[in-house]
């Protein structure tokens, strides 16, 4: 198998590496229009004992128009330990995830279909409904399937519209 990650996935910086402001946090919204999946991978510090909520928010466009929580159901992985650890366990199938309450680096993963979006919305972005503590630190990427097959380092862009 010839898999390179950089040249079949799109990947896109959608926030960060960032101290979080004692607010939610949202990351920039990417178009799915030429992609037929989307990971939306979350790497978080958690330096508090505050459970954090994280989900995936759509919108119209980039702007982000419209945007709203997903309401569909996605596959979500999440290693909560990075620090002893590189296992990554599929979590039950949901439209959010909570990443606990323990002081630990983690590893939140979600798999957005864009074919399971409606045909209003075609923007993504990862967010956490929970406020994100100072001390901490967030960073989220996304890993996008291109529809076509080609070379990704001359895919449309993601980040426009």
């Amino acid at each position: 198998m010839s898999f390179s990650l950089p040249e079949n996935c799109k990947i896109v910086n959608g926030y960060g590496p960032l101290v979080g402001a004692a607010a939610a946090v949202t990351g920039d919204y990417v178009s799915l229009k030429n992609y037929i999946k989307a990971y939306v991978v979350i790497k978080y510090y958690q330096a508090d004992g505050n459970a954090i909520t994280w989900n995936v928010t759509r919108a119209t466009d980039v702007t982000p128009t419209g945007a709203v929580v997903m309401t569909e159901t996605m596959r979500i992985w999440s290693n909560l330990a990075c620090a002893t650890n590189d296992l990554l366990v599929e979590r039950t199938a949901a439209v959010n995830y909570a990443s606990g309450a323990g002081a630990a680096t983690k590893l939140i993963i979600f798999e957005v279909d864009p074919a399971s979006l409606t045909d209003t919305f075609d923007c993504i972005a990862g967010a956490s409904t929970t406020a994100i503590a100072a001390a901490q630190y967030v960073n989220i990427d996304y890993y996008l399937v291109p529809r076509y097959p080609g070379r990704v380092l001359t895919a449309p862009t993601a980040i426009t519209d």
